[in-house]
C-alpha cells in the first residue's frame, strides 16, 4: 500500500496514511487529530517531476573522450 500526505482542511494538521488502491477518494481520509474527514492529499517532492538534471561523476559534456567500453 502506498503512504501519502494529507493536509486536514478543518484543523490544518499534516499527516502521513497508508492508502489501499480501493480507498482512491480523499474524502475517505480521516484526519488522526480531529476526527474529520476533510483531507487533501499533499504532492511530496518525491512524487512531483522537476525539470532538474543529472550528472555524472568524473563525466564531462565532452562527446570526444573514451568511454571505457569495447
Amino acid at each position: 500500500m502506498p503512504m501519502y500526505e494529507y493536509r486536514c482542511q478543518n484543523c490544518g494538521s499534516k499527516f502521513d496514511e497508508l492508502v489501499s488502491s480501493a480507498q482512491v477518494p480523499d474524502s475517505d481520509v480521516a484526519c488522526p487529530h480531529c476526527g474529520e474527514y476533510e483531507s487533501q492529499k499533499l504532492m511530496s517532492a518525491f512524487a512531483s517531476s522537476g525539470g532538474g538534471s543529472v550528472s555524472v561523476a568524473g563525466g564531462g559534456s565532452s562527446c570526444g573522450g573514451s568511454s571505457g567500453f569495447t
